[in-house]
């Protein structure tokens, strides 16, 4: 016989916790993350939390990217509740990088291994959004499945808010009514959205790095994943404009731009070898208008990470195009996105390593990490040596294509001395004399024959179009 979810509200949730796990010492909570953070039940739990009776067991908090107000970080708490974050921003970030929380890395298309049935941190609770279709009675998980297919293979209990403002998503967003033991429909918070970016008004950097990505790398039928940001909004906006068609998209994240392009007819996936007629994502973030987009459109269906990030299914979608960004790059090919420095953690290593892996054979296709030279404060981010004791996102063995608005640095198939040359070769020029007079003077870096600080290294193409700087 089939149950309906007890209905309840926000300040409930802590005694329901109590009654059904008193007896444990600690409990693995997963919360839906990123657009669809459930931030109303995150606030009530942290409540019930503080509370000395009846106490909680030890919570830990393991989740993505929170949206919102994440209370449960603030100083004080660390002996009842604990965050164990796989992607991070915010006050979960200062959190983290103040002692307070526990940065947790592993890339998204592999949260299974951490989550799932038998693992270290298998899951007693979710905490999640849904949106109800009233004809059918199904729920959908909307803006963000991620990893929550996981969750709910082993977890004791289920709580989701119902919340009108999210989008109903097809594909595997949809779940039935008795994966859900208690509904909340008062007092929640809606889903965040954000301005969508403006395509017309990127930097001249920016269309620069887009100009060179799409020039000799994009090609009709290609499958597609970009993330969100300024460098991806700059391919998006080249793309707009330069008479491509039939692209695909297999992506962990559906933001404005492939909607953008979707809705001009410039992606349709009819050339895709999976997933044939319809865009794949894990997550959807973005605008109202983008939200209204993907509400009950087949065209645009969920899948859980370990899906998307697949390498079978990222492989069986070539000839694949992926473009990530980074916080820096070294000359011998290390890339990092998650740490600034050892100190200061930043996000996340996301499902970058996940792209970078898959497509490391040139007959999937081209992972690309484009990033502006500098950093805002001027400082160059390409180095001659990664930080000491930063996570890695790709390593000099991984084969990767570095574009900055200079030019392009093909690391794939290059020796080492090549490789620092070729990732020399597309700094700002205010830096590449010392990063090239470093590699003249480092023995331990084999020079090509003919070596010269004047000659353009194999595997460069620099940038000589009409955008100037």
């Amino acid at each position: 016989m089939e149950k309906d979810p007890v209905k309840i509200k926000l300040k409930d949730i802590g005694k329901i916790l109590v009654n059904h796990f008193g007896n444990r010492d600690n409990i693995n909570c997963y919360i839906s993350s990123n657009a669809a953070t459930p931030t109303a039940s995150i606030e009530a739990l942290t409540e019930a939390i503080k509370e000395e009776s009846p106490k909680l067991p030890f919570m830990k908090m393991i989740h993505i990217l929170l949206q919102g107000n994440v209370p449960y970080v603030e100083d004080g708490l660390q002996d009842r509740v604990k965050a164990y974050s796989i992607f991070s921003g915010g006050a979960v970030r200062d959190a983290a990088n103040a002692g307070r929380a526990y940065y947790l890395p592993c890339t998204l298309g592999t949260m299974d291994r951490l989550i799932g049935k038998g693992c270290a941190y298998e899951i007693d609770v979710v905490i999640m959004k849904v949106r109800q279709n009233k004809m059918t009675g199904e729920y959908s998980l909307g803006l963000s499945v991620d990893a929550i297919h996981s969750a709910l293979e082993t977890a004791t209990i289920v709580i989701a808010e119902l919340d009108p403002s999210m989008p109903f998503t097809q594909g595997q967003s949809v779940i039935s009514e008795q994966d859900i033991d208690y509904i909340i429909e008062d007092g929640i918070k809606p889903v965040y959205a954000f301005d969508a970016p403006d395509f017309d008004n990127l930097s001249n950097e920016e269309r620069r790095i887009g100009e060179l990505i799409t020039e000799y790398f994009l090609d009709d039928g290609m499958t597609l994943q970009v993330g969100i940001g300024k460098i991806p909004d700059a391919v998006i906006g080249v793309i707009s404009s330069a008479g491509y068609k039939d692209l695909g998209v297999q992506t962990e994240l559906y933001g404005d731009g492939l909607m953008h392009l979707q809705e001009k007819g410039i992606i349709n996936n009819k050339r895709k070898k999976i997933n044939t007629g319809y865009s794949t994502t894990s997550l959807v973030m973005g605008s109202k208008k983008l939200y209204d987009f993907v509400h009950m459109r087949s065209q645009v269906q969920m899948r859980p990470c370990i899906y998307t990030n697949s390498a079978q299914k990222l492989q069986a979608c070539a000839p694949f195009l992926s473009v990530n960004t980074a916080i820096g790059v070294d000359l011998t090919g290390n890339v990092w996105a998650d740490y600034i420095n050892p100190s200061t953690y930043y996000g996340g290593v996301g499902g970058q390593p996940d792209f970078v892996r898959a497509l490391s054979h040139k007959k999937y296709g081209t992972p690309i990490i484009a990033m502006r030279s500098c950093a805002r404060n001027g400082t160059s981010k390409i180095v001659p040596a990664h930080p000491s004791g930063i996570t890695l996102t790709a390593s000099a063995y991984d084969g990767v294509v570095i574009v900055t608005e200079y030019g392009i640095a093909d690391l794939r198939d290059l020796p080492t001395g090549f490789k620092a040359l070729a990732i020399a070769s597309i700094s700002h020029p205010d830096f590449r004399d010392d990063l090239l007079k470093t590699i003249y003077n480092n023995s331990r870096i084999t020079k090509p024959k003919g070596f010269s600080l004047d000659k353009i290294p194999p595997g460069v193409i620099m940038y000589t179009g009409k955008i100037k700087l």
